[in-house]
């Protein structure tokens, strides 16, 4: 059965670094962030993210995320893989829980969803949608 969770989600402090540049091209960028969701998915995550920042300010990001927490009644952790962009002063991105990734009550966790922030600086927070099930 394919269940909803929604969430907020904040963040800590971070700083992306630099990893490439080249002249007139997008920054490569690398960073870790630590994340904290809030509602009927409830946990913590760090996440490593790869951005590729444009000389106009729009940026394109890929990411990896383990999340520990609990979906509903049931805990454990799963890793989240995420494909977003940022423009315009907002971020969004798509979310697939990565097969095989989920342990303890969240074994067997599927699902996909997205996020979607329209304050991303610092102080920020994001509306996070997750359609699951169980395997």
């Amino acid at each position: 059965m394919q269940t909803q969770s929604t969430s907020t989600m904040t963040w800590d402090p971070w700083q992306p670094a630099p990893y490439e540049a080249t002249e007139g091209a997008p920054v490569l960028m690398h960073g870790q962030v630590a994340n904290h969701y809030r509602g009927q998915l409830e946990g913590e995550g760090v996440q490593q993210v790869l951005i590729a920042l444009s000389p106009g300010g729009a940026s394109a990001f890929t990411a990896l995320e383990r999340v520990t927490g609990r979906i509903g009644d049931r805990s454990g952790s799963f890793v989240l893989q995420i494909t977003g962009t940022t423009g315009g002063g907002a971020a969004k991105a798509t979310l697939e829980v990565l097969e095989g990734s989920g342990t303890g009550g969240l074994t067997g966790l599927r699902g996909t969803g997205t996020y979607f922030c329209d304050n991303p600086g610092p102080d920020g927070h994001a509306t996070v949608t997750l359609d699951h099930s169980f395997q």
